[in-house]
């Protein structure tokens, strides 16, 4: 069990449900494997409280906030500013804490082109199936086409 203290910052994940999400145990994993005094916790929020929460982690000085469905869209209209990507896809999955400012950003597809590349996978001229239309999704299929895949099915 992780030692909180004083100076221990507080990430989150809020989602609806969230409780099957194991970005806890990722991040918290990634934490304690750097020595980065922090914790990540998921927060169960409903749908039509977004903007509480998004108060409320503001107020709280989180670390930063990941979103998951199905707060990404209300997320991306409630920033402060945002990623082009994100505006693109009106989906925003992580919110960054700046100077009092909330800024809402779309990773999910930069990460999977950034790990198919850790891994020797080039898009580049490649056809794609990707199956799903969430916010994950869109942020992959626009992630491919900025990469070069050839055709996004």
């Amino acid at each position: 069990m992780k030692r909180i203290t004083a100076h221990t910052r507080v990430a989150a994940v809020i989602g609806w449900p969230v409780s099957h999400s194991l970005s806890p145990v990722i991040h918290n994993a990634a934490f304690a494997s750097t020595g980065f005094d922090a914790v990540y916790v998921a927060f169960a929020v409903a749908p039509g409280e977004t903007s509480k929460a998004l108060a409320s982690a503001a107020q709280l000085d989180l670390l930063g906030l990941s979103v998951t469905m199905p707060h990404k869209s209300d997320i991306a209209r409630l920033v402060d500013e945002i990623s082009p990507a994100a505006a693109a896809l009106d989906s925003v999955n992580t919110v960054q804490f700046s100077g009092g400012r909330t800024v809402g950003h779309s990773t999910d597809g930069d990460g999977l082109i950034a790990s198919m590349k850790a891994d020797g996978v080039d898009v580049t001229g490649a056809k794609v199936l990707v199956l799903g239309a969430g916010g994950a999704a869109r942020s992959v299929v626009d992630a491919l086409s900025r990469h070069g895949a050839h055709r996004v099915i």
